[in-house]
């Protein structure tokens, strides 16, 4: 983890996973009321859907293209 908080990069990737779980305790709100996306999918599910992609995008541009110790 000192790795990670030290390198330039690293701290841009922990910011972009900070506002993630900003926003997925800013979006838990609606989770009550029945909203549905594109008219098919439930928002819990479609919002699970978007966090997950934006992780999964931040991991992989992060550890394969700026990753210090390749």
């Amino acid at each position: 983890m000192r790795e990670v908080i030290k390198h330039k990069a690293g701290q841009i990737y922990l910011v972009v996973l900070l506002f993630t779980i900003i926003a997925m305790l800013y979006i838990v709100r609606y989770f009550s009321q029945k909203i549905l996306v594109f008219g098919l999918l439930p928002l819990p599910f479609f919002a699970g859907i978007c966090f997950l992609v934006l992780w999964a995008i931040a991991y992989l541009v992060y550890f394969f293209r700026y990753w210090p110790y390749r």
